[in-house]
Formats: structure tokens, C-alpha cells, sequence
């Protein structure tokens, strides 16, 4: 799973545009962090997002779109709309014409839908060498080929003033920071080598020359044009073959002769990678607390009657509901002997904001008294977990289950819920207190 800024990278969409599309329910985080508040997607998600954001370059507005997605809409049916759009497109002037060949491009592209893409995925040393780097930034992604070019002929023409050989192709370098359309960062280098005879050093000015470090292994794959990289493709290869990126993702623009401007070559994407036996240092400090299931149960449906809470729980106010509830405890007809807390997590609340049930199960014509509330908890596969120790701790294994986990198991959270389930086993949190986290799986 990733993070949603994590997410925002691979996918090219902001964080503010994921956030938008949770809360007009097109696309739903499928994990959030009560503890954190941080919103959890995964890869096979990206086909989806991509359908969203093709349907609306070509002009469908976001209700449109929700309701092609959800009803099922033929291919056929599909292209009449489309088709439908374009004579609506061509009524326009000039400025229209970028968006009906992208009309066209979408039309072709139903076509081939499910087809595999044949890409292929290969392991290359990465030499250490030198090169000459330039940052700048582009208003909108649509500027961003043009500011990219301006910034390719920058340095060309600054290596020819120094006497520098360009000796390799060129490439970005994507930072880690979110994807913003408004605000594009862009970082072009290409590998240089310097003339040792030269008596002195090169000025640098808007140009700085730095050593592109030694990578054992790039995973790298080759693709189109920059819009049609199959980056999902290349991540989903790392995770399966047992390796982790361990660095900055690079485009390498390869080009048959140096005049090429770089939106006309065929795109590499190159992502730093090493094998997943090694550890770094955290790795190693977290080493004792792998985590992992106790076992996996499905539960039928049921209710839980209690008292709720909603927000982040910035003070312990879950703690205060227990101690609410606990009193009234003879008021609820409980089945069995566990207690229930169950999180509702919605995509549309604010950050950090969910609601918790603190409870017992009922039957399913069960009344609750004045103050309480009754929900419905849904059949599902779950995940079971152990927390043994203070609540202090109890964030760190929530974590361990998102981010170590969930990663390696393969398996994907149902979302919008998960529970705690307390037993005899459970003692307030003391040492060896032992309480119960069910996470929904699919």
C-alpha cells in the first residue's frame, strides 16, 4: 500500500485532486489511519484513476464519469458517447483541436483494452559519472514539455561554452515531493565527461556539475511517450521479484541524434532498486516487532449496541467513552462476553477524524437505550491481530500492520472499517494485557 502522497507521485495527480475524487466517492482510499489520519491506496487502483482522468480530459464532467463507471457502460456504448463529444469538439476553433485528438487516441485505445502491454522489465548497473544538472519550473504540466526543452538547449549550449562533452543521454530526475499540475518541478541532467586538461574549472551560473552516484541495480522499462509510462507495470515487477527503489525514479530520453527535442523520444523509466535481503538501519531496529497475523477468521454479519464517538481522539476520548459505557454495561443484552470497538473511517471526513463504537454484540432486533446506538458490522475475512502491552504502543502496531504487513502479505484491505475485540485476555492495558485487531481483508 502507499501513502497518498506516495501515490500521488506514481500516479501524477495532486494530493487535493485524490482527496476531491474520495469525497464524490470515484475513488476511496482503501485504508485509513485513525491514529495518523494517513490515507492508504494501492496499485491496482491506478487503472481505475487512470479511467477517471481519461474520461475527463475528454470533457466529461465528474458525475458523468461516476455514473459510467458504476453502470456498467459497454465499450460499445463507450465509443457512441465519445463519438457523440467529438462533434462536439469539432464545432470549436483551433484551441479544441489538442483535446479531439486526444478524443481519437481514447478511441483507439478502448480497442486494445485488457491487452498486455508487452513492456519488459530488466536489471541494469548504473556507472558512476559526472553530469550537468539545471532546475526550473513549469506554470502548468501543459508547459512543462516546452520549459523541459528550453532547460535541455540551457545546458547543451552551456557545455559546448565550457568544452564539455555530453557523453550520455539525457534524463529527469523526479523528487520526492507530491505531483502539483500548478507548480511543476522539473530537474533535466545529462552525463558529461570533463576534459582534464582544462587549466581551470567550469563556471556554473544556472548549470552545477555533481557525481551521479554508483546503483547496483536499476529496474528499468521501456515505454512511449512521457503520458503512456507504465510505471505501475515497473513497481508491481519490483515487489513481486523481492526488491524495494531505494532512490530517486529517473526518465531516460533516449533519442537517435542530440537535435531530438526530448517530447519526441522514447521514454526509460529507471527506478533505483535493491534486493530485499538487505536491511537498512531502521529495518534493523524494527526487526523483533515483525508483524504478523495470529489467524485469519470470517465472521457472519452482526450488531454491536454502545455508545459512539467521532473525531480524532486527541485526548484519550475514546478512554472516557469506555468509562461512560462501562457502567451501563447491565443496560445492553449482550451476547457472549467480548466488548467490540468499531471504527468507521470515512474518505470524505476531514484528516485524522473517524467514529468509534464502543459496544457489545446484540441480536438483530436489539433496542438500544437513550444515548446508545446500535451498528451493523458486515460479513468479511479478517485478519486477526495481537496487541500486548500499554496504549501507548497500540499506534505502533496499527502502523506496523499498514506499512510492514499488509506490503508483504499481499493481501488488501477491505477499508472503511476495522475493530478491536477485547476479551478475558484483555487487562487495561497492563504488560501482559492482550487485546484483538481485526482487519477486513479481500
Amino acid at each position: 500500500m502507499f501513502k497518498i502522497g506516495d501515490f500521488s507521485r506514481i500516479a501524477h495527480v495532486s494530493v487535493k485532486t485524490l482527496r476531491h475524487y474520495a469525497q464524490e466517492g470515484l475513488l476511496e482510499p482503501v485504508w485509513i489511519d485513525r491514529y495518523s489520519g494517513y490515507r492508504y491506496y494501492t496499485l491496482d487502483q491506478l487503472t481505475h484513476l487512470n479511467r477517471i482522468l481519461a474520461l475527463k480530459d475528454l470533457g466529461f464532467t465528474l458525475d458523468q464519469i461516476n455514473h459510467l463507471l458504476k453502470s456498467g457502460v459497454s465499450a460499445d456504448e463507450l465509443k457512441g458517447m465519445l463519438r457523440l463529444k467529438r462533434v462536439e469538439l469539432k464545432q470549436h476553433v483551433h484551441e479544441e483541436q489538442q483535446r479531439l485528438a486526444r478524443i481519437e487516441k481514447r478511441l483507439e485505445q478502448i480497442e486494445t483494452e485488457g491487452v498486455s502491454s508487452g513492456n519488459v522489465v530488466l536489471l541494469k548497473p548504473i556507472q558512476t559519472s559526472f553530469t550537468a544538472w539545471a532546475h526550473s519550473r513549469a506554470a502548468t504540466i501543459d508547459q512543462a514539455d516546452d520549459a523541459r526543452e528550453s532547460l535541455r538547449q540551457l545546458i547543451f549550449n552551456w557545455c559546448a561554452d565550457q568544452h564539455i562533452r555530453i557523453t550520455g543521454q539525457w534524463f529527469s530526475l523526479l523528487k520526492d515531493v507530491s505531483f502539483d499540475d500548478r507548480k511543476v518541478e522539473l530537474h533535466l541532467g545529462v552525463q558529461v565527461e570533463l576534459n582534464p586538461a582544462a587549466k581551470k574549472k567550469p563556471t556554473a551560473g544556472p548549470i552545477h556539475l555533481s557525481r551521479l552516484a554508483e546503483i547496483p541495480l536499476a529496474a528499468c522499462l521501456l515505454g512511449g511517450t512521457v503520458g503512456q509510462l507504465p510505471q505501475a507495470e515497473l513497481l508491481n515487477w519490483i515487489e513481486i521479484n523481492g526488491y524495494h527503489a531505494c532512490g530517486e525514479t529517473r526518465l531516460i530520453y533516449l533519442g537517435e541524434t542530440p537535435e531530438t527535442p526530448l517530447d519526441k523520444r522514447l521514454i526509460e523509466i529507471q527506478v533505483p532498486v535493491r534486493c530485499g535481503t538487505e536491511r537498512d538501519e531502521k529495518n534493523n531496529n524494527n526487526k523483533e516487532q515483525k508483524m504478523e497475523p495470529v489467524k485469519f477468521e470470517t465472521l457472519p454479519a452482526f450488531k454491536v449496541m454502545g455508545m459512539k464517538y467521532r473525531g480524532k481522539n486527541e485526548n484519550g476520548e475514546i478512554s472516557d467513552l469506555w468509562d461512560v459505557l462501562n457502567p451501563r454495561c447491565a443496560e445492553i443484552p449482550a451476547i457472549g462476553q467480548c466488548s467490540y470497538g468499531v471504527c468507521l473511517m470515512e474518505s470524505n471526513a476531514p484528516d485524522g477524524v473517524f467514529e468509534y463504537i464502543a459496544g457489545f454484540k446484540v441480536a438483530s432486533d436489539a433496542v438500544p437505550p437513550k444515548g446508545m446506538v446500535v451498528v451493523d458490522v458486515p460479513e468479511n475475512k479478517y485478519a486477526v491481530f495481537e496487541h500486548v502491552g500499554s496504549k501507548e504502543t497500540l499506534m505502533n502496531t496499527y502502523h506496523l500492520i499498514a506499512t510492514e504487513w499488509f506490503p508483504r502479505s499481499g493481501m488488501k484491505p477491505v477499508g472503511g472499517f476495522d475493530m478491536e475485540v477485547y476479551d478475558e485476555n484483555f487487562k487495561y492495558f497492563a504488560p501482559d494485557s492482550i487485546m484483538y485487531i481485526y482487519e477486513p481483508i479481500k
